[in-house]
């Protein structure tokens, strides 16, 4: 099941960034959409709490890497080629944000908020555009 709800996921984001235009927006789009996904209730009591405590925090993370966390790396590869971002290796870069991005999942998993999943989007979004060269 939860590799279910992780490819469902890993889908949504990857089809989210597929059709943007240009390799910044299709990254900004695709770390948006998985928020977004994140937050949905059908999603989240598999995804971000009975599977990391079923399987393990490395069983779990090695799942996620597998469904969304390539379409990071990639995502990050394409505006560091693009001259987007300062070049830099990519597998440090898509841990950290991955990091960042399934933490806030897990605190928005527990807010009881609507307004936080569109608070924490413009954190990211502020988090993402510090990368970007002026």
């Amino acid at each position: 099941m939860l590799t279910q709800v992780q490819q469902e996921v890993g889908d949504r984001v990857a089809a989210t960034a597929d059709a943007q235009p240009d390799p910044w927006s299709r990254l900004t789009a695709g770390c948006q959409a998985f928020l977004t996904a994140s937050a949905d209730p059908k999603f989240q009591r598999i995804m971000l709490i009975d599977g990391p405590a079923v399987l393990g925090w490395h069983e779990w993370r090695a799942l996620d890497e597998a469904a969304s966390g390539r379409h990071l790396a990639d995502a990050l590869a394409d505006v560091i080629a693009a001259g987007m971002i300062t070049p830099q290796p990519v597998a440090p870069l898509s841990h950290l944000l991955s990091g960042a991005m399934n933490e806030a999942a897990l605190w928005l998993a527990g807010s009881t908020d609507p307004a936080e999943l569109g608070a924490t989007q413009a954190a990211l979004s502020r988090l993402i555009d510090g990368l970007r060269v002026s």
